[in-house]
C-alpha cells in the first residue's frame, strides 16, 4: 500500500506513536496534549488577587483568569456588607450581562466564592474615566485641551449615547450616568460602566416576552427599596421624587449632565447634597455659556444642552437617538432643532458647510460685476444713452409679441426667486420654513400656478397627499403624475399619518422622473422614522429610483455597527445635492464593486473607514471633507497620480478586488 492511502501518513505526530508503540515506547499522555492538561489542571482560575479600586460596599480586585490566561477585573462585595445587598449586586451582574454592546463593559462570569460572597468578573478598565479627563482638561493641562478638543469630546460623547440607546432598546436604562462612570481607553475605547442602579422597564406594548419582567430582583433596586439612590447633581427631579416615574428620559438628563460638563468643564451643580437636591427640583442650572462664558460654547450646543436638562420629561428630547442627531447635525454644520435658528445663521452654516463654492461664486460676481462697471464706465454718454434706448425698444416690442407687460414680467422674476428660496429650505430639511415662504408669497400673488405648485410638493413631500391634490392639480400640471400619486396614496394615509415602509417605498418607485422630489420626501420622512432599519430599507429603495440600471446588486446594513455594504453593476449615484445615508449613522462604508465615481456630499456623514476598491473613483480631493476618516481601503495603484491629496490622518491600505 503507497503512502498516498497510507491515513498515518497524513499526521507525521500519530505516525511517530505508532512507530513508538510498535518499539514498545510508553509515550505520556500529557506530553501528546500539554496544554489540554494544563488546562484541566486548573485548580482555581482566579489567581493573583490585588486590589484595583474600591468605593461603597463594592471592592474590585485585578486578577489573573488562569483559564483564559488574561487579566480581569473581579467585583466582591466588601466584607462588612450587609446581607441584603447580595441581591442588588447579582442583579448589577446579571443586568450588565445582558447588554452587548461594544460601548458597554463586559461582564464574563458570574459566581459565589466559599457559599457567600457573590462576586463577578469584567473587562479590566484601561486609561482613565471622563471624570478624570474633565479635571485635566479644566486645570488648564495644554497637551491634554490639543489632544480633546471639542470635537474630540463630543465624539466620545456619541459612543456614549450610541450605548445608551442601545440600553434602551432592551428597556434597561442606567440611572447613574456621570463622567465618573464613563471609561476612556485607548484606541478610541469608551465603555459605560457601572451598571448597579440599572433596572429593566416593563413596556405594556412590548410584543417580545422576557423572563426579566417578572424577576422582582432584575426590576432594579427601587423595587426592593421604594426609592432610588444615584448622585446628586446627575439625578433627574423625577428620580427625586418618592414615587417618581423613571423612564429613558431620566436617562436622556444624566446625558445633559455629561455634556453640560463637557462643554463648561464643571458640574451642572454645586453644593452639598440638599442644596444640589433642591436646585434639582427646582431646574436651577444656569446656562453653560453663562456658566464658563471663557469656553466660548456655541449657541446650538448649549440650546440642546438645556433641552436635556429640562425638569419636565416631556421637553427633554424623546429618545437619545433624537439627542445623537442633534449632535450629528452640529458636527455636520447643521444648525440644531433646539436652537430655533433664524436665517442669518441658518445662512452663515450654510457658508461654512460650502465656504469653497461661495468664495467662488462671490469671486465670480464681483469680478463679473467688476468687469461690467468697467466697460460701462468706458462707454460715452452718447453712446450709453443710445444703447439704453435700443435695448427699451427691442425689450417692449419682446413683451408685446408675448402678451405680457412689464409688471408681469417682473412679478414672474419675482416668483422664480421665491421657489428657488422654498427648495433650498427644502431640501436643508426645513419644510415649514418653505411652506411659509410660498404662502406668504401667494397672498401677493393669488392664483399663481407654479406657486401653488410648489406647495402641493412641499405637502407631497410630507406626505399630505389631501392637501397636495388641489395644490397640484392646476393649470399646465393638470392631471400630472404627482397628482395620480398623491391621489393613489391619499387612502394610504387617510388621517394624514406617514406611510408604511412598503407604501413609502412603493411611492418612490413612481417618482422615476421626480429624483428632487424624491430626494426631498426621503430627507423629511428620516426626521420622523427613529427606526434605523427602516430607514435602510427606505433609503435602498430611493438610491434604486435614481440608480435604475442598478437591478441585481447589494445593499447590506448593521445598525449595530453602523455598517453599511452596497455595491454591484449600475450603481453609480449616491446623493444627488444632499446625501441621504446621513439618517442611518454609519461608521464604516463600503462600495467596493459598485460605478460609483464622486463622492461629493458623503463628507457629511462621520465616516471612520471607507472601502472603494474595485470603483472608478479617481480622485481624492472629498477626503479632506471627512475629518473622523482614520481607514481607507483602495485597489493597489488607484490612487497613485494623486496618493499626496489623502489627509495624513487617514490610513490607505491597498487590497485587491474581488
Amino acid at each position: 500500500m503507497g503512502d498516498e492511502m497510507n491515513p498515518f501518513s497524513v499526521n507525521p505526530l500519530l505516525q511517530d506513536f505508532y512507530r513508538m508503540a510498535e518499539q514498545n515506547v510508553r509515550l505520556d499522555p500529557e506530553e501528546l496534549n500539554a496544554v489540554f492538561h494544563e488546562l484541566l489542571n486548573v485548580s482555581q482560575r482566579y489567581q493573583s488577587p490585588r486590589v484595583f479600586a474600591e468605593g461603597g460596599m463594592k471592592r474590585i480586585y485585578k486578577v489573573y483568569d488562569a483559564r483564559g490566561k488574561r487579566f480581569l477585573a473581579l467585583a466582591m462585595l466588601r466584607e462588612d456588607a450587609h446581607e441584603r445587598l447580595r441581591d442588588p449586586f447579582i442583579q448589577e451582574a446579571w443586568l450588565t450581562a445582558r447588554l452587548d454592546h461594544p460601548n458597554i463593559i463586559s461582564v464574563h462570569d458570574v459566581g459565589v466564592k466559599d457559599g457567600q460572597h457573590p462576586y463577578f468578573t469584567m473587562d479590566l478598565k484601561h486609561g482613565m474615566t471622563l471624570r478624570d479627563l474633565i479635571v485635566k482638561l479644566k486645570s488648564g493641562d495644554r497637551k491634554t485641551r490639543d489632544q480633546y478638543p471639542l470635537e474630540t469630546l463630543l465624539q466620545i460623547f456619541l459612543k456614549v449615547c450610541d450605548a445608551v440607546s442601545y440600553a434602551h432598546s432592551v428597556n434597561v436604562v442606567h440611572l447613574d450616568l456621570k463622567p465618573a462612570n464613563i471609561q476612556i481607553g485607548e484606541y478610541g475605547r469608551v465603555l459605560v460602566c457601572d451598571w448597579g442602579l440599572g433596572r429593566k422597564l416593563s413596556h405594556k406594548n412590548s410584543q417580545e416576552s422576557d423572563p426579566m419582567q417578572s424577576d422582582p430582583v432584575l426590576m432594579g433596586s427601587a423595587s426592593l427599596y421604594g426609592e432610588f439612590k444615584g448622585t446628586p447633581g446627575y439625578m433627574a427631579p423625577e428620580q427625586l421624587e418618592q414615587d417618581g416615574t423613571v423612564d429613558e428620559r431620566s436617562d436622556i438628563y444624566g446625558l445633559g449632565c455629561i455634556l453640560y460638563s463637557l462643554l463648561t468643564f464643571q458640574r451642572p451643580l454645586d453644593g452639598d447634597d440638599d442644596e444640589m437636591i433642591r436646585q434639582t427640583k427646582e431646574g436651577a442650572i444656569v446656562p453653560p455659556d453663562q456658566r464658563a462664558p471663557e469656553q466660548a460654547i456655541p449657541s446650538s450646543l448649549n440650546a440642546v444642552t438645556m433641552r436635556a436638562l429640562a425638569t419636565d420629561p416631556g421637553m427633554r428630547y424623546a429618545s437619545v437617538d433624537a439627542l445623537r442627531h442633534e449632535l450629528q447635525r452640529f458636527l455636520t454644520g447643521f444648525a440644531t432643532e433646539a436652537e430655533h435658528a433664524g436665517v442669518l445663521k441658518q445662512l452663515s452654516l450654510f457658508y461654512r458647510r460650502n465656504r469653497r463654492f461661495c468664495i467662488t461664486v462671490l469671486s465670480s460676481l464681483l469680478l463679473i460685476t467688476v468687469s461690467a462697471v468697467w466697460a460701462f464706465r468706458a462707454l460715452s454718454e452718447k453712446e450709453r444713452l443710445a444703447s439704453e434706448a435700443k435695448l427699451r425698444a427691442e425689450r417692449t416690442l419682446a413683451l408685446y409679441e408675448a402678451g405680457q407687460t412689464e409688471l408681469e414680467k417682473v412679478n414672474a422674476a419675482n416668483v422664480d426667486s421665491i421657489v428657488r428660496l422654498s427648495n433650498r429650505y427644502l431640501f436643508a430639511g426645513d419644510s415649514t420654513r418653505a411652506g411659509a415662504v410660498l404662502e406668504t408669497a401667494l397672498q401677493e400673488h393669488s392664483g399663481n400656478d407654479l406657486l401653488q405648485r410648489s406647495l402641493g410638493v412641499i405637502h407631497f413631500c410630507n406626505q399630505r397627499f389631501k392637501e397636495a391634490i388641489p395644490l397640484l392639480d392646476v393649470g399646465i400640471y393638470k392631471n400630472g403624475e404627482l397628482t395620480r400619486l398623491a391621489e393613489k396614496f391619499a387612502d394610504k394615509n387617510p388621517d394624514e399619518s406617514w406611510l408604511s415602509v412598503d407604501d413609502l417605498i412603493d411611492c418612490l418607485r413612481g417618482l422615476q422622473d421626480y429624483k428632487p422630489q424624491a430626494l426631498a420626501m426621503v430627507l423629511l420622512d428620516q426626521k420622523h422614522r427613529p427606526d434605523l432599519e427602516e430607514r435602510a430599507k427606505v433609503i435602498e429603495a430611493y438610491l434604486r429610483t435614481i440608480n435604475p440600471e442598478w437591478l441585481d446588486g447589494w445593499f447590506e446594513y448593521d445598525q449595530k455597527s453602523g455598517t453599511l455594504r452596497m455595491g454591484g453593476r449600475g450603481l453609480k449615484t449616491l446623493s444627488i445635492q444632499h446625501s441621504v445615508l446621513v439618517g442611518l449613522n454609519l461608521r464604516d462604508l463600503n462600495i467596493s464593486g459598485s460605478e460609483v465615481s464622486k463622492l461629493w456630499n458623503e463628507g457629511v456623514l462621520g465616516l471612520e473607514r471607507l472601502d472603494i476598491r474595485g470603483t472608478p473613483i479617481k480622485e481624492a480631493w472629498f477626503l479632506k471633507q471627512m475629518p473622523h476618516l482614520q481607514e481607507l481601503i483602495i485597489t493597489p495603484n488607484q490612487l497613485s497620480m494623486i496618493s499626496h491629496m489623502v489627509p495624513q490622518w487617514v490610513q490607505v491600505i491597498e487590497r485587491s478586488y474581488p
